[in-house]
């Protein structure tokens, strides 16, 4: 069943129910479904076509995200955090033909970024929609093929993750009974939409016949309102909670109503588990664990044994078998380090338009996470790190190697290392080790950062160094570039 069937099913069965709040506004099921309905139906002469949705994280996003859905056309959402170039590298790597914005950023963008696209459809503040241009082609997809979320990117071309309608039912189920949802929740959406975290909470809230609180992390006192007005789950990463935490009694007064503090894009720490628990002692945590490529979550830590194991990721949700596998693809037992893999009807259909990377992803039937992990004799599984050189920041999983490169070919540099530093906020930021050619200049770099990355890749200091950061085998690597960093740091 699509999620969007969902929504005229409470429609018919309780029209006036709230479905999605946002600002001073809210619509109940009843207008929901029919404001989709009337972007569908300017849909309706596509066959199953890939269409890039570029419109800001709220309510007028849901609407246009479950009207491609229903109309049986292949939504493709452009994370609008993103800097234009990524965006662009996207859309040539997804071969995507139409596109459907919101007025807001049809203007924000400009005519020049939509020359692009043989179909331009651009809906208003009111929902009524205008066809700039209309261009029908036959594509050739995946049958089965109605999401494709993109997983957090740098300055290279992110992978985009096909998704199912089972894909997205299934895991909505799962986290409807992880964390109890009823048609008398309200959940807190103050993450970024255009994600797999963020698609989740949407999709499970409303399969519940709940409701969504949309808001965002821009104003501190608009969140603290938003959990007061009635949330009942409120969802966010850890550096969602360490941010809040700066405010204790905001924070105190805020979540004194709110049953459960969901996390998700990172491990929750002792620290905020701690400080969480001294402010609401009553409120339930539950951290979770997944990727895109898992249409969300994986695995969650139920809320009883947070304060004993919260440096795991707990147990597999309900449809999901999770097994740690040795080098040969077999179960390693209790203790032995291996890869984490999983299996169930929420792993993705593959990458789309790359079958290469698909194959090294998914065989035999198990998604191949790339982290590290260990089974506990519990049963509980816990993380070691990633099989490659990835860094988490925020709810961001970004390249290294890409930054160093882009900043490299943009640059009068001769190389560029970037060094993952402790963020009092996000967890983990940046610093950039560079060797510097005629001409480098560090304000230069700075600004090229601020214009060219998006904000949470700006690095936190820049600093010249004469030499290569090689191991003692003469190789660079992540612990060869940290080291050499110590080394300046402790020679300053």
């Amino acid at each position: 069943m699509q999620i969007d069937a969902y929504i005229t099913e409470y429609a018919r069965k309780t029209p006036q129910n709230i479905a999605l709040e946002e600002g001073k506004s809210s619509i109940s099921y009843s207008c929901l479904d029919n404001d989709i309905n009337a972007i569908a139906s300017l849909l309706m002469d596509f066959n199953h076509c890939r269409f890039a949705i570029l419109a800001e994280s709220g309510v007028q996003y849901i609407k246009v995200l479950m009207a491609v859905c229903r109309s049986a056309n292949i939504a493709i959402p452009l994370p609008i955090e993103f800097p234009k170039f990524s965006l662009e590298k996207i859309l040539d790597a997804a071969h995507v033909n139409n596109i459907i914005a919101t007025d807001t950023q049809y203007s924000r963008f400009g005519e020049h970024f939509f020359e692009r696209f043989g179909t331009i459809i651009v809906i208003s503040s009111d929902t009524s929609g205008k066809i700039l241009r209309k261009k029908l082609e036959t594509e050739t997809n995946d049958p089965e093929l109605r999401l494709v979320l993109y997983t957090s990117g740098t300055t290279g071309t992110p992978k985009g993750v096909m998704l199912s309608d089972r894909n997205l039912a299934a895991n909505a189920e799962s986290i409807i009974k992880v964390l109890r949802i009823t048609s008398r929740d309200k959940g807190a959406l103050v993450i970024s939409p255009h994600h797999a975290f963020g698609n989740s909470i949407i999709n499970s809230h409303l399969t519940a016949g709940g409701s969504v609180r949309v808001g965002n992390m821009n104003f501190i006192g608009s969140v603290f309102n938003l959990i007061g007005s009635g949330v009942s789950i409120f969802y966010g990463v850890p550096s969602t909670y360490r941010i809040l935490l700066r405010y204790p009694d905001r924070f105190k007064r805020a979540f004194a109503n709110v049953r459960t503090a969901a996390s998700a894009g990172g491990g929750m720490d002792r620290t905020i588990v701690k400080d969480i628990k001294e402010l609401a002692p009553d409120l339930e945590i539950l951290p979770m664990y997944g990727q895109t490529e898992a249409t969300a979550r994986l695995a969650y830590l139920p809320a009883e044994d947070v304060d004993e194991f919260v440096d795991t990721i707990g147990k597999a949700i309900p449809g999901v078998i999770l097994d740690v596998f040795d080098s040969e693809y077999r179960s390693a037992g209790p203790n032995i380090t291996g890869e984490l893999v999983a299996t169930g009807d929420n792993i993705m259909l593959g990458y789309l338009d790359d079958e290469i990377a698909t194959e090294k992803r998914i065989i035999n039937g198990w998604l191949h996470t790339g982290d590290l992990a260990r089974k506990l004799p519990n049963g509980y599984v816990r993380l070691l790190g990633r099989k490659d050189d990835l860094i988490k920041i925020g709810d961001h999983r970004v390249n290294p190697r890409e930054i160093e490169r882009n900043i490299e070919e943009n640059n009068e540099v001769s190389r560029v290392f970037v060094v993952p530093v402790y963020h009092e906020l996000m967890g983990t930021a940046i610093s950039l080790m560079v060797i510097p050619a005629e001409g480098t200049e560090i304000e230069k770099l700075f600004s090229f950062c601020r214009k060219s990355l998006p904000g949470y890749l700006c690095p936190r200091e820049i600093l010249f160094i004469d030499h290569l950061p090689l191991s003692e085998n003469g190789k660079i690597s992540n612990r060869s570039i940290i080291e050499e960093y110590q080394h300046v740091k402790a020679s300053m």
